[in-house]
């Protein structure tokens, strides 16, 4: 993973796949930052083909725990392999607000 960092704002930039091996990192990072940083967070997902529910439910966490004080997080650059994945999941919506 990436990180471009402004002084509103990180960008993640998600440059492996979002499937169970990976996620645990994922969250790990997710919850550092939440837990230590005021910032908002935008999560690039330009380089991923594949997503899934255990990648899905670590994003709604991460949306949550931003917005609980205050802050936001918006996926950006999602193709439309992992627009299908989060209309199905029923996770659109929520995720992408």
């Amino acid at each position: 993973m990436d990180r471009k960092e402004t002084e509103s704002e990180i960008t993640f930039i998600i440059t492996e796949e979002l499937v169970a091996h990976n996620v645990t990192f994922l969250v790990n990072e997710f919850t550092r930052f939440a837990r230590n940083d005021s910032r908002d967070a935008i999560i690039d997902l330009a380089f991923v083909q594949k997503i899934n529910s255990m990648a899905i439910a670590a994003l709604i966490r991460f949306k949550n725990m931003l917005a609980e004080s205050g802050r936001s997080m918006h996926l950006v650059n999602t193709n439309e392999t992992v627009l299908r994945v989060l209309e199905v999941s029923g996770m659109e919506k929520f995720l992408l607000e």
